[in-house]
């Protein structure tokens, strides 16, 4: 059955695709120069969506050393992809939530 999007509400978690992990790809740089720091990995795992005028994308990130992060991203429907923010401290079992 397929998982139908809602205006404002965020999806359940589902496994990454390649193109959430092109996005996460995209906005590397910029969550780096948010964090101070650089990744010798930054693998998404999961990731959840809301659509608004586009799509928010809340993707579950490996960045190495049981560490996590989760990274928000916009891409408008024309297919521009905007870096939003990110979260760090998180674990492997941490639930994504909109942020």
């Amino acid at each position: 059955m397929a998982q139908q999007k809602m205006m404002g509400g965020i999806t359940e978690a589902k496994e990454v695709t390649e193109e959430v992990q092109d996005l996460v790809d995209q906005v590397k740089a910029e969550v780096e120069s948010a964090a101070g720091t650089t990744f010798d990995t930054f693998k998404a795992t999961h990731y959840s969506t809301q659509v608004v005028s586009g799509v928010n994308y809340f993707v579950k990130v490996d960045v190495g050393n049981d560490k996590f992060i989760h990274v928000r991203i916009y891409k408008h429907f024309q297919g521009n992809v905007t870096y939003s923010g990110f979260q760090d401290d998180k674990t492997k079992d941490d639930p994504i939530t909109y942020f």
